[in-house]
């Protein structure tokens, strides 16, 4: 059965650092340090805190950081994990049975063993270094950075083909004298451009497609 939930602000933990005299200061050069998971219960919610907190060898049932940041976790366990429009947390040699993001960036794990991942909205930036996770959670990720990458050249290429699209309607209906041979061609060229510019954003479009529907969700086999 969970544990009543006990929820922190940045000023809360500031006042409990206070009380109990905790080891650092919670900046960046002399970060707060809790090394008893009972300090702050087994079951905890932690909403807008941007203090330097370092969790050590620490076991906990739930815990909730809600718009946080800067956050060091290190040798611990964690029944639920979850992350929530929060960045710059690097999670090393952790134990986590149910990781939740949601609206997360710049997120490091590193020799963590993770076993069910679940997301919820935007995340990116999420690095797994020598971790042991859900493959199909990283050929998610994979889809997701790949759909992305083919999004933003598609974007690249739209705005090139309006403004050359502009170009070419002034030059044709604004302009008050004739096409010169030179016109024409230079016409012509960007004409080509536009062709070559619309090529890659149908194409990035196709890839983007089959990354979403197509392709099936692989599961990566495993290094033995």
């Amino acid at each position: 059965m969970l544990n009543e939930i006990i929820f922190y602000s940045e000023q809360g933990l500031q006042n409990l650092a206070d009380d109990q005299i905790w080891k650092g200061k919670g900046t960046e050069d002399d970060p707060f340090i809790i090394e008893n998971a009972n300090i702050l219960g087994q079951a905890f919610s932690i909403k807008k805190s941007s203090l330097y907190l370092s969790f050590i060898d620490c076991n906990f049932d739930h815990a909730q950081f809600n718009s946080c940041k800067n956050i060091i976790l290190k040798n611990c366990t964690f029944e639920t994990l979850l992350l929530k429009n929060s960045t710059k947390f690097d999670i090393t040699n952790c134990f986590i049975s149910d990781l939740k993001l949601s609206l997360t960036k710049e997120i490091s794990f590193y020799k963590t063993i993770i076993i069910k991942v679940s997301t919820q909205f935007k995340i990116k930036n999420i690095i797994f270094e020598d971790c042991q996770i859900n493959n199909e959670f990283l050929n998610y990720i994979l889809r997701r950075q790949l759909r992305g990458f083919y999004s933003r050249i598609r974007e690249i290429m739209g705005f090139y083909i309006v403004i050359l699209l502009l170009f070419v309607f002034y030059r044709l209906f604004w302009t008050p004298y004739e096409l010169t041979y030179s016109d024409v061609r230079n016409l012509l060229i960007v004409a080509n451009v536009i062709f070559v510019l619309l090529s890659i954003s149908i194409s990035s479009s196709i890839c983007e497609y089959f990354i979403k529907k197509k392709i099936p969700k692989i599961i990566a086999s495993e290094k033995k």
